[in-house]
């Protein structure tokens, strides 16, 4: 699941830190790491994950802090997924990993509760005490009620996301336009120059005249070339977003 939201490719900015170092020997300290690296983390670590220990000392927290900060900031593959690729929360990596988890425990709570349907048929059957048929009932309640929960709490998390990936989308579009805008502003300054320099080359424009072309003419080319550079930024970012 953290491979799916994050990707392989910013996994290089990953830090795992461990702790309790004060909890353990020395030797057992670095047996754990060692179990870390080699097994649980090896995948990562391979991807440029970084393993570091937290000794419960402020300089080891500061240098943990320092690594961190180096990081370049990377666009995490859910990120991606959502705002760049428009995806539904249920057709990116991480929607698709945790459904099948989810699909995995409720396969096995149905498996549990008819289980116990036969258990309480064949109990009716053979008139057992009504004791261990309640039993039997109330156990099949709890997981009826709790694949009930876990159906709920996906339908909630699809929503979460939707409403996180609109807010992304809405706060790229803001970024977009204040860019463009920006972006125009500082033309705009420079075509005032050059349109101001005209004004000056006009007060004796007999003697300017071949100047004042050639300034025009600049003016031109720069309104087209600002014009064509608006529309294709305009255009590029506009696929990021739809």
């Amino acid at each position: 699941m953290f491979r799916e939201l994050c990707g392989e490719k910013t996994l290089k900015n990953i830090v795992l830190m461990t702790n309790m170092w004060g909890q353990v020997t020395p030797q057992q300290g670095a047996d754990r790491e060692r179990q870390l690296k080699d097994k649980h983390f090896k995948a990562a670590i391979e991807k440029g994950a970084r393993l570091c220990r937290h000794t419960n000392t402020p300089e080891s927290a500061r240098a943990i802090l320092g690594t961190i900060l180096k990081n370049r900031p990377v666009v995490l593959k859910i990120q991606r997924e959502l705002v760049d690729e428009q995806k539904d929360i249920e057709r990116t990596g991480a929607g698709k990993e945790l459904s099948r988890e989810i699909c995995k425990v409720m396969v096995k709570y149905q498996s549990n509760i008819k289980e116990l349907e036969e258990g309480i048929r064949q109990g009716a059957a053979e008139d057992e005490d009504g004791e261990s048929r309640d039993e039997m009932e109330e156990e099949k309640r709890r997981l009826e009620e709790e694949a009930e929960r876990l159906r709920k709490d996906l339908e909630d998390m699809k929503s979460k996301f939707e409403e996180a990936r609109r807010e992304m989308e809405r706060r790229v579009k803001a970024r977009i336009g204040e860019q463009l805008k920006r972006m125009k502003e500082e033309h705009e300054e420079e075509i005032q120059r050059y349109e101001k320099m005209v004004k000056e080359l006009e007060r004796d424009a007999q003697g300017n005249a071949v100047r004042i072309k050639s300034v025009r003419k600049i003016i031109e080319e720069l309104r087209k070339r600002v014009e064509e550079e608006l529309r294709e930024k305009a255009s590029r970012w506009k696929c990021i977003v739809m």
